[in-house]
């Protein structure tokens, strides 16, 4: 017959746990000091993070029911073996993590599993204080009482929903991968161009300058009959054709990184797995460009009757979205390099943006 467990049992389990995980991994850099100790047969690392993702979930679902304060103490045996089996799932996922912190895995995709990881921690912090105080007899109600949940148990509630939602960042870091990951993030950007695109459209069917007032601080406004407005026509025109020319310009841009996002997404691209360090260059500089893009355009509109398209400012930010553009464009090619069919596009790309 298997031996009962007692309260203090619980408390032995919940202070290992609290000093295995809580204390001993409270930042990136102690995740990444990890040795491998785990050899993986059969599987790699991304099913086996997939599996104790889900692994953990249900482990900590079942915990936050059965350490409810009017079921806890009629179940100490069966409470204390599912927080044994949740502690275990929590330290093979760490014998996992130096299988996942490697030069095949670029640092995009490292940074948020960290965050994931150090995030389901704070769960299982909360999830020890929260044990803690049941058996401290702060949570608990008479043994025997059967009471609903109240804003006073609330906490553990928070703790075990807090592990839910790293688990599924978990789980769908696992199904992304380098890959899969650098794709969602090209698929934002391209949205922002497309809301950048649309803004610009916008103001070019109806231009107007940007007000030298916009806040109206001045105490006596010209009238447009007291001001000489043909030098506003001029900067006006000037900037229509400027922006006219950076609207064919982000059209090409936008299709530069949906064209790259389908490429990644193909099967025959998994396969060839990339190095991971030119997917993490590319996952910079794609930001930059949807960051110097954004900026390009504010800064031209808050120019207004100002204006002028040699400004140092503007013409600075157009030589680092182009580098950036430039940078992107040797890696894809690189990546492309021996398909002549996939080389083809960004060839064109090159000759018609750069033109």
């Amino acid at each position: 017959m298997t031996e009962a467990s007692t309260q203090q049992d619980i408390r032995a389990l919940v202070a290992t746990a609290r000093a295995d995980f809580v204390e001993s991994f409270a930042s990136r850099e102690q995740l990444r000091a990890l040795k491998p100790t785990t050899s993986l047969k059969d599987s790699d690392a991304s099913t086996e993070l997939d599996k104790l993702s889900r692994i953990i979930k249900a482990h900590a679902t079942k915990v936050g029911i059965i350490y409810h304060p009017g079921k806890f103490h009629k179940n100490v045996t069966p409470a204390f073996k599912e927080l044994q089996l949740f502690s275990n799932s929590i330290f093979f996922l760490l014998s996992l993590l130096p299988l996942l912190h490697t030069d095949k895995i670029a640092d995009y995709f490292t940074d948020e599993l960290d965050s994931a990881v150090l995030g389901l921690l704070s769960g299982v912090k909360g999830l020890c204080d929260e044990i803690d105080s049941l058996l401290d007899g702060k949570a608990a109600p008479a043994p025997g009482n059967d009471v609903p949940e109240t804003a006073e148990h609330d906490l553990r509630l928070v703790s075990v929903g807090k592990i839910w939602a790293s688990c599924d960042s978990l789980q769908e870091l696992a199904k992304l991968g380098n890959l899969g990951l650098l794709n969602k993030r090209i698929g934002a950007s391209v949205k922002l161009i497309t809301d950048s695109l649309s803004e610009l459209d916008e103001w070019l069917q109806d231009p107007e300058l940007e007000s030298q007032d916009p806040f109206g601080l001045e105490s006596e406004p010209e009238s447009d009959a007291e001001r000489d407005t043909s030098g506003d026509k001029e900067v006006l025109a000037e900037m229509v054709k400027f922006l006219e020319a950076w609207q064919q310009k982000l059209k090409m841009i936008r299709l530069l990184l949906s064209s790259f996002s389908k490429s990644i997404a193909s099967e025959e691209y998994k396969s060839k797995e990339p190095l991971a360090l030119q997917l993490a260059k590319l996952n910079t500089l794609h930001a930059v460009v949807v960051e110097k893009v954004d900026e390009l355009i504010s800064t031209v509109f808050m120019t207004g009757q100002d204006f002028d398209p040699e400004d140092e400012e503007i013409t600075e930010l157009v030589s680092l979205l182009n580098d950036s553009l430039r940078k992107m464009v040797q890696i894809i090619k690189a990546l492309n390099k021996g398909d002549e069919k996939k080389g083809k596009w960004i060839e064109v790309w090159d000759a018609k943006y750069f033109a």
